[in-house]
């Protein structure tokens, strides 16, 4: 098997963690890299499973964006629409077959492929309040019923499969040069040849960082599907507050703005290489920047200089 190179890419998420500390981007990007492999340092595989952490608003939101995958894509094999009931059900067991594995620290062996959270690798490992974990399954639930009854959905079954683009699949495009990775949750182009553009969530709505997210999802759009600016429709749909539909207006200086952002970010991101061409960077060129909040939240407290042990 060909071996994996690392590339320096770009992403929102990880612009975003460069911004908010440069030594948790170093760990995630590099530190990390090559933690698969069976042959890794105890350093290296340490990072890897650091990095595969999941807090449980993270981990429920990839369950419920899983779940809304494999619905569509059953839907488009078979033309079956599941109940709520039934939908909350595979949640629910795959939510327990999650518990198991992060409690039997089933993460140590495979640390990208079995579930490791956050409040248990830093708790005792073993329980929770159950109130947290009732508080999440509700979490889950609600967001289902939403996707299940959203009439955004409905619109969306109603209309020939060929007429959907994507369904939740990481692909990349070129922005000046520079590759951007991106997975649109779902696009589909309506009666009119308006290609929508959604993304589910599973949170509270933050236009700033959302518009930032979608206007990539445009950008995508129009580099691989040749979708025109006036042909592309933007939207959240929050799957906490009953499947509402947020509209966000295409805008030419919000993509140009967007554009601008991919090339500083990237820029500044290889300015602290060793070594560009080869992609080589080193843990001291990526200072630690501590935050109550942050490194509160951050998967890896447990090897951060910064933070007493």
């Amino acid at each position: 098997m060909k071996k994996l190179v690392n590339e320096l890419t770009w992403s929102v998420s990880r612009a975003q963690l460069f911004q908010a500390c440069q030594r948790a981007y170093y760990y995630t990007y590099y530190g990390a890299w090559g933690g698969w492999e069976d042959d890794a340092s105890p350093e290296t595989r340490k990072l890897y499973i650091l990095k595969n952490i999941k807090p449980l608003a993270m981990w429920a939101g990839s369950l419920v964006h899983s779940l809304i995958k494999d619905t569509l894509d059953e839907f488009a094999r078979s033309g079956q629409w599941p109940e709520t009931a039934a939908l909350q059900e595979q949640a629910r067991n795959r939510m327990n077959a999650g518990w198991k594995e992060a409690v039997g620290r089933e993460w140590e062996q495979y640390p990208s492929r079995r579930t490791n959270l956050f409040e248990l690798y830093y708790g005792n490992g073993r329980t929770l309040p159950a109130e947290t974990t009732n508080a999440l399954r509700e979490r889950v639930f609600t967001c289902l019923e939403s996707f299940v009854m959203s009439p955004t959905v409905r619109e969306i079954l109603a209309l020939p499969y060929s007429s959907w683009k994507t369904n939740d699949v990481l692909d990349t495009f070129m922005s000046n040069d520079v590759k951007v990775w991106c997975a649109l949750d779902f696009a589909y182009i309506d009666a009119d040849g308006i290609c929508h553009i959604l993304d589910w969530k599973t949170g509270v709505e933050n236009r700033i960082t959302l518009r930032q997210q979608l206007a990539c999802y445009a950008l995508y759009a129009m580099s691989k599907w040749n979708v025109p600016l006036d042909k592309l429709s933007l939207h959240g749909v929050f799957l906490l507050d009953g499947g509402r539909k947020s509209d966000y207006p295409v805008q030419p200086e919000l993509l140009v703005s967007v554009q601008d952002q991919i090339v500083t970010s990237s820029q500044a991101m290889r300015a602290k290489l060793r070594d560009p061409e080869k992609n080589v960077a080193e843990e001291e060129d990526f200072p630690c920047a501590p935050s109550e909040y942050g490194c509160e939240q951050c998967s890896f407290r447990e090897v951060c200089p910064a933070l007493s042990r």
